[in-house]
């Protein structure tokens, strides 16, 4: 059962689809301030006049940003109005995974890509706006990793090698606050289906589909509901780590497949 949680300041990185979207949309409806980031503008004005549809009488503040540049971080903060500064809930979203190619043909290009938004991206954000929780001894940090993470498999060491950086990041954070009332969950999804995938095959939308053929993958707005869920908890019950799968996939490579 949730408890009441409303009037939190939310912030989501990589809020423009997906899971990002779909946390803004549940943390909106349940009368939360959300401030949704991403890098298309567009998708987030368009995502911000939907969810007022929804609830004209909580706040949601669109702006660009690109978690992978200081610069645009920074533009970012500066950019935020005074009475939105102090966050109370980060979700760490913004993430993305370039091809599978075995290390031996990785691009650079793609490496240093993949490496400055799934963990250069989370820290930076992170280390924004700790210093806030820390002062004010209130907060719930949410970091969205992967099963890959911890179940490494062939041709995705690029992601794998990002995620278990974030596994690591999320449990030294959680350390490092022990003494305050700060919350950190580290959240593993396994196969859902969003547009991780078209942009993991370079656009090519029948490649995308192949993951999910023969199963009924997860969607974003379960792993939403898991995060809003643990973010309801009483303040003395802290979430983690939650992993996530479809039923019929026990690992990134086996699944059952009708």
């Amino acid at each position: 059962m949730f408890r009441q949680l409303a009037n939190k300041i939310v912030l989501i990185t990589g809020a423009s689809t997906g899971i990002g979207e779909a946390c803004a949309k549940i943390f909106h409806s349940n009368g939360n301030h959300v401030i949704i980031t991403a890098r298309r503008l567009d998708k987030l004005n368009a995502l911000k006049e939907e969810l007022l549809k929804v609830n004209k009488n909580s706040k949601v503040l669109a702006l660009e940003l690109d978690v992978s540049c200081e610069d645009s971080l920074q533009r970012f903060v500066k950019d935020l109005p005074d009475d939105m500064k102090d966050i109370d809930i980060l979700i760490n979203n913004a993430g993305c995974a370039i091809g599978v190619d075995p290390v031996a043909n990785i691009l650079a290009k793609d490496l240093n890509q993949v490496l400055d938004t799934n963990v250069k991206g989370v820290f930076n954000v992170t280390r924004e706006f700790l210093p806030s929780m820390i002062k004010l001894n209130r907060g719930h940090i949410f970091n969205i990793s992967s099963i890959a993470g911890s179940m490494w498999y062939p041709n995705g060491s690029i992601y794998c090698a990002s995620k278990a950086a974030i596994n690591a990041f999320s449990d030294v954070l959680r350390k490092e606050v022990v003494a305050t009332k700060i919350r950190v969950t580290n959240v593993c999804p396994g196969l859902v289906e969003t547009d991780f995938s078209v942009v993991r095959f370079g656009g090519d939308v029948e490649k995308a589909k192949v993951p999910y053929k023969g199963i009924e993958p997860l969607t974003a707005e379960d792993i939403a509901d898991n995060i809003f869920y643990c973010a309801s908890r009483p303040e003395h019950v802290q979430i983690t780590e939650i992993t996530i799968m479809a039923n019929n996939q026990a690992s990134p490579s086996v699944i059952h497949r009708n």
